[in-house]
């Protein structure tokens, strides 16, 4: 068992999820007396908030901005500036480099950490985790400030282009086979599993799954999707790593980004290689979470290049030396995972011409 007598977790004092959740901000940061704070956003996104930069302006509140997918290099480049600026508290307004960002810095600077999704991407928005680029093109995890507070303003991220929920939604779906993993791992090789942890993630995915007539015209979906990433970063800070999270679907998504240059949202490949891993276990979840994402026209946004044989070749031999993580690729040869890929797609495909009615059939996957 796992022993949790002298374990220390940090998870957030206060989460906001609604609509309008960005107008406590400031009012937040009044009340918690931070004098100095420095926001982290990028450029002409708050454009979209008046009222924030109004109060930013008022406050004299330093800002700086956040290429798109910094790599550790740059990071470590830019951490001076931000410490000469001699912040007590971070804020962070944006999408997944923004948030990335800041959370590396917090927990570098050891200051309190506020964050202000405006996408639902994936669940950095509230994890201990950061995916870094390195030098080499490969990725790896780096240890991250948690949030003190987080306001996710539901209208603002329901207003985004819908290729970002898709993507979130690729994410939260893809703790089904974390889990799986983890079982599994257990069962082979005695690696503890933190049954909090674990129960918080599969809240997380099931609180999707079982949503009565799941639409991302609805807001109420919405907001459920955020609290479904936002308890699934808290499973990993619970778990103390990104086992409740990450299994052999984000070994193939990581293993995807070498290949292509981090070219596709990863949300988009989790939950793509999610049902490839779902297949392999033989789970009766798999025909479920298909079913799901067809419904909702998750597999429009999957890039067209990964339901090739030829490609998925490439990835399954990287991903085995992504993680040294036991999983299913533990188990199953490149020519098993070949035919299980083989029969995921042509049931794809499949899922894909009974979905959902309402979903336009121009929405569906694209020519294969």
């Amino acid at each position: 068992m796992i022993d949790h007598s002298t374990k220390s977790i940090e998870i957030p004092k206060y989460i906001i999820v609604k609509n309008k959740a960005t107008e406590e901000l400031v009012p937040f940061l009044e009340m918690m007396r931070f004098k100095n704070v420095c926001v982290a956003t990028q450029e002409n996104l708050l454009d979209l908030m008046p009222d924030i930069q109004k109060a930013i302006n008022r406050n004299h509140y330093s800002i700086f901005y956040v290429e798109e997918r910094p790599n550790l290099s740059h990071l470590m480049n830019r951490l001076d500036s931000v410490h000469d600026l001699h912040p007590d508290a971070l804020v962070g307004i944006g999408g997944g480099s923004v948030l990335d960002t800041v959370k590396f810095f917090a927990h570098i600077l050891n200051i309190p950490l506020i964050l202000v999704p405006t996408l639902a991407s994936n669940d950095g928005i509230c994890s201990p985790v950061v995916s870094l680029k390195l030098e080499n093109g490969r990725s790896d995890s780096f240890r991250a400030r948690m949030p003190f507070a987080l306001f996710a303003d539901t209208g603002v991220i329901y207003n985004a282009p819908k290729k970002y929920l898709y993507a979130g939604l690729g994410d939260a779906i893809s703790n089904v086979t974390a889990i799986l993993d983890w079982e599994l791992a257990a069962n082979m090789t005695g690696e503890q599993i933190d049954y909090f942890a674990k129960t918080l993630s599969v809240m997380s995915y099931k609180s999707l799954l079982n949503f009565k007539n799941a639409n991302f015209a609805d807001e109420d979906f919405v907001e459920t999707l955020v609290n479904s990433l936002i308890t699934s970063g808290i499973s990993m800070e619970y778990a103390g790593n990104s086992r409740p999270a990450s299994g052999s679907e984000h070994m193939l998504s990581h293993a995807a980004d070498v290949i292509f240059d981090m070219a596709f949202l990863h949300g988009h490949q989790t939950g793509f290689y999610t049902c490839v891993i779902l297949k392999a276990y033989g789970t009766e979840l798999y025909e479920k979470v298909l079913e799901f994402l067809s419904d909702l026209g998750f597999f429009a946004c999957v890039p067209e290049v990964l339901f090739k044989r030829d490609t998925f070749a490439e990835v399954v031999k990287l991903a085995r030396s992504i993680r040294k993580r036991y999983t299913i690729l533990n188990t199953l040869n490149d020519d098993q995972l070949l035919r299980i890929f083989d029969d995921t797609v042509s049931e794809i495909k499949y899922a894909i011409s009974h979905a959902n009615p309402e979903v336009p059939a121009g929405k569906s996957l694209r020519t294969l």
